[in-house]
């Protein structure tokens, strides 16, 4: 499934090869914050790993799939009401088999995410 335009708004993107920065709004009215949680929505770690999916591939051009996850820490809550807005910076390293990646998901007071692991074409 496709997070933009559903779960995100892509506000603008910046690359240099296979580095980008990438800054988001979140969707507050968006299904995934109805069953997640109604009275204190909080954004799922699958959807935000999604979201670097996503920005990844508009670096690359291409569709990916991540293959594995070496490291995954969420470091703090994100919800629309106080993060309605954030950066996905990606570092991405060409491989035999597609990428190593590494993300962090951050605004100007906190880290959420950070993403280490291997996405194929």
């Amino acid at each position: 499934m496709v997070l933009e335009n559903y779960y995100y708004k892509l506000i603008s993107m910046q690359s240099n090869g296979l580095s980008g920065m990438f800054h988001i709004a979140l969707c507050p009215d968006c299904d995934v914050y109805r069953g997640h949680f109604p009275d204190n929505p909080v954004s799922p770690g699958v959807c935000n790993i999604q979201t670097v999916k996503e920005c990844a591939e508009k670096l690359t051009g291409q569709p990916l799939q991540v293959s594995s996850i070496r490291r995954c820490r969420l470091t703090a809550v994100i919800t629309p009401a106080t993060c309605p807005e954030m950066d996905i910076k990606i570092n991405m390293t060409p491989t035999e088999s597609g990428y190593d990646i590494t993300s962090t998901i951050s605004d100007t007071e906190r880290t959420y995410m950070e993403l280490k692991g291997e996405m194929t074409v």
